[in-house]
């Protein structure tokens, strides 16, 4: 039923708290499903993939940052 209020009325998204300056998170509190954006800023649902993405990213950005 949850999900059924989303394809009515939308998602209602929050941010969930990371400790990452460039990827943002977030969650519907009407469904509970989890998104992140990707290089574009589009809204893209949360899978293992994106996870690992997101990782890589933010380890990638660290060692540039100490160079």
């Amino acid at each position: 039923m949850k999900l059924f209020s989303c394809k009515i009325k939308g998602h209602k998204f929050k941010k969930l708290p990371t400790d990452s300056l460039y990827t943002e998170e977030f969650e519907c509190t009407r469904c509970g499903k989890q998104y992140t954006t990707d290089g574009y800023g589009r809204m893209v649902k949360l899978s293992k993939y994106w996870r690992n993405n997101n990782s890589y990213f933010e380890t990638f950005l660290k060692k540039q940052q100490s160079a």
